[in-house]
């Protein structure tokens, strides 16, 4: 993370990055994120000409964009700057020199924030290794923070619906508009939308499209009927909020997609703490006009503090937009919140998600994390033995201390308090895997993709599942869509792609995947898989050989499966027992691993060309144990 993520101050002017805020004499400045981005990357290269090219490729990566866009970046900064600060001097910081690129003419002052401080005095499990990320399936779905680009002119193909559902029983929740004069309740507007979209996904009649796809469509100029199509719905709630002090109104409207009519619409007014009261009121009121129950789900019997709720709003504000600093500032509010209302299950339940997500994401203190962690889970629990996600974070807590008969209750607790939660849909997906039904894990998946169409990482998802069930070529539809959807080049995902490829014998497809990927253990993999392909045997020989002199537990994995493809069985049992035997030497790692492990054995098709080898069956006794 930069040095001046935290803050600083630029000619008098206060510049908050995590908040996106500039503050000076004239008074605070909203920046939009990639504005905000282009001032941080100024800042920290004070009195230096920024080339334009070398600009657009740190902010934007592989993404092509127009120079316009660099451009209208620099025009909202130099406005918002002469904002902040009251006077046109302010846009002069920012100098253009033509056909060359952008200088800042300012001194800069970092601003330093102490850091949330994890707790030394709680035994906790030792730290992890980061496991396969393209395995470790379940775990993607949970940490991935996906910036999905969205092209409106092709609909990717909708999956089944889930069982009872129907085209009339589904619906989209759009973000709801901030309507407030200062246009700085953003994250209050999209935290009604959320909460609502929670509430109406609970109902075992509806097919809920979940928040990924349906804020993916935020600013685009679909009018009802088109985004009803894009997501294969039948009907769209929308919805506004304006807030003034402690006095919030609330606007919501149900339309029927096929006439474009309005079904049900209605206005409330209230205080800013029965907002939650107003949340469960549009979602009964849309169940009830839908014909669909909510039962199953339950409104808060003590809805929490204002105060406490609005910490909770800021925190999944953050949480759903995941820039640099942005889980510290999940943690921060969330802990605001539950110290305001200590009986407020939902921020502690959240509390226990920021505290896993951060200790991944610090694994010199990860320990001291999942303490935390633990013990926000169990006080969800203990508050609301009702709430899915308390189950489950308490779940994954026992799961990674060595305690899975306690984990394994808590999880079947959360799948059975609410199935349709998304979270829980992708990670059923992936416990039927490693459990070795597939079939269960692609009915499942496409059960994700049928609730978030614009998903890159459900679809990603899907794509790996159908080439484990042998479907490849529908497999590469969904990785390719993956790419679509989020066009960032990541060699693991190219590498599944070449992976199918190779299995469809499309050896010249998989050649051009392979040299367009970047030198490492995963084109190594790719390369090694090309040993049947006509004229490549020595280069895939001696990838294998650089493959095999690698130590990261990534590349054990990869290992294994270039042997196997070659029927090499003895090779790849003596690699597993070496690593089986690293297994258990801590109980976090004991967890990913093993889980890891089974899922490549199962979901692997070359891996499974050992099943007819005696030491299959003993492998797979041992890993179930």
């Amino acid at each position: 993370m930069s040095a001046l993520t935290q803050g600083f101050e630029l000619e008098g002017l206060q510049v908050s990055p995590l908040t996106g805020e500039v503050s000076g004499p004239g008074g605070i400045a909203h920046l939009e994120p990639k504005v905000m981005a282009v001032l941080v990357l100024m800042a920290e290269h004070p009195g230096v000409v920024m080339v334009r090219e070398d600009l657009v490729t740190r902010l934007w990566g592989p993404v092509v964009v127009t120079d316009d866009a660099l451009t209208r970046c620099f025009y909202e900064l130099r406005r918002h700057l002469s904002q902040a600060g009251g006077g046109e001097r302010y846009r002069d910081l920012i100098e253009t020199l033509p056909k060359r690129g952008y200088r800042l003419r300012a001194a800069v002052k970092p601003r330093t924030v102490r850091p949330i401080e994890a707790p030394s005095d709680v035994p906790a499990p030792p730290a992890v290794r980061r496991s396969r990320p393209w395995i470790a399936i379940a775990a993607a779905a949970v940490l991935a923070a996906i910036g999905v680009a969205i092209y409106v002119s092709r609909s990717p193909q909708i999956a089944e619906l889930p069982s009872g559902a129907t085209a009339v029983h589904s619906i989209v929740v759009l973000p709801f508009l901030d309507m407030s004069a200062e246009k700085d309740q953003g994250y209050f507007a999209d935290g009604m939308a959320e909460e609502i979209l929670n509430r109406l996904a609970q109902s075992r009649d509806l097919r809920v499209i979940a928040r990924t796809s349906s804020f993916a469509l935020r600013d685009k100029t679909l009018d009802v009927p088109q985004i009803a199509a894009r997501l294969n719905v039948g009907y769209v709630l929308e919805g506004s909020v304006r807030r003034s002090g402690e006095r919030v109104r609330v606007t919501a409207q149900l339309i029927d997609a096929s006439t474009n009519a309005h079904v049900w619409s209605e206005t409330y007014d209230r205080n800013l703490g029965d907002a939650l009261a107003v949340q469960d009121s549009i979602a009964a009121a849309v169940a009830a006009a839908l014909d669909a129950s909510l039962a199953g789900s339950k409104a808060l019997a003590a809805p929490p503090k204002a105060a406490a709720y609005e910490r909770y709003l800021h925190a999944r504000f953050f949480y759903n937009r995941r820039g640099p600093g942005d889980l510290e500032l999940m943690a921060q509010y969330l802990e605001e919140a539950v110290a305001i209302d200590p009986g407020f299950a939902k921020a502690w339940a959240e509390l226990a998600g920021a505290y896993f997500l951060l200790g991944y994401e610090n694994p010199d203190a990860q320990a001291a994390w999942f303490s935390k962690r633990g013990r926000a889970a169990l006080k969800a629990v203990e508050l609301d033995p009702g709430l899915a996600t308390a189950h489950l974070r308490l779940a994954q807590h026992y799961w990674q201390t060595g305690d899975p008969a306690r984990g394994d209750a808590h999880w079947h607790k959360a799948v059975e308090l609410d199935s349709n939660d998304m979270l829980l849909l992708s990670m059923r997906a992936g416990d039927a895997l490693s459990n070795g039904d597939l079939e269960q894990a692609v009915q499942l998946q496409r059960q994700a993709v049928a609730r978030d169409p614009l998903s890159a990482v459900a679809h990603n998802n899907l794509g790996f599942y159908l080439a484990a069930t042998g479907h490849y070529e529908e497999a590469l539809a969904e990785l390719h869509m993956r790419y679509e959807l989020n066009p960032a080049k990541e060699p693991e995902h190219d590498a599944e792609i070449a992976r199918v490829l190779v299995l469809l014998e499309r050896f010249d497809e998989a050649s051009t995947i392979i040299a367009g990927m970047p030198e490492g253990e995963y084109r190594d993999f790719a390369l090694a898989l090309l040993y049947q392909a006509p004229g490549r045997k020595a280069e895939s020989e001696t990838a294998l050989r650089r493959l095999s002199s690698r130590r990261s537990v990534n590349s054990v994995f990869l290992l294994l499966e270039a042997y196997a493809q070659r029927g090499m069985n003895d090779r790849a049992f003596e690699l597993l027992h070496n690593f089986r035997g690293t297994i258990g030497t801590d109980s976090v790692n004991d967890f990913a691993q093993r889980n890891d492990l089974r899922q490549l054995l199962h979901a692997s098709p070359f891996m499974r060309r050992l099943s007819s080898d005696s030491r299959w069956d003993e492998l797979i006794s041992e890993l179930d144990s």
